[in-house]
């Protein structure tokens, strides 16, 4: 018992008796990213735009879409700039979709963040 010590009620060991486990060393392959979120009562969005090894973003970026206007919340992933460039311009091949997709309000929303992304060039017209 001389290795241990009490204090204030707590028993403590010699440091060089306490053993460690072995961490193991596992590969990854690792992204880097931006991300940016905007969420109202409707709808949640985040958009990620991922990074080359050196840091520089890829062009374009990935919407993931949470509808919480159902139980349990419905998410889709979203990677065309080409449809989120139609839904901002009424492109009526990309409306039917978003119509299904959103209500009235979130064609709106969604509208809001493809603007914000372009103007921060995460998308390009």
């Amino acid at each position: 018992m001389e290795d241990r010590i009490e204090i204030n009620g707590v028993w403590y060991v010699r440091e060089d008796q306490v053993t460690s486990t072995p961490v193991e060393t596992i590969e990854w392959d690792v992204a880097s990213f931006n991300g940016r979120a905007y969420e109202s009562d409707l709808y949640c969005f985040e958009a990620t735009q991922l990074l080359k090894d050196d840091g520089t973003p890829y062009d374009g970026c990935d919407i993931e879409v949470t509808d919480k206007r159902v139980k349990p919340w419905k998410v889709e992933h979203l990677d065309n700039p080409n449809w989120f460039i139609g839904v901002l311009e009424n492109n009526t091949e990309s409306m039917e979709e978003a119509n299904e997709m959103f209500c009235e309000r979130g064609i709106a929303e969604f509208r809001s963040v493809i603007k914000d992304l372009i103007n921060i060039s995460w998308i390009k017209r």
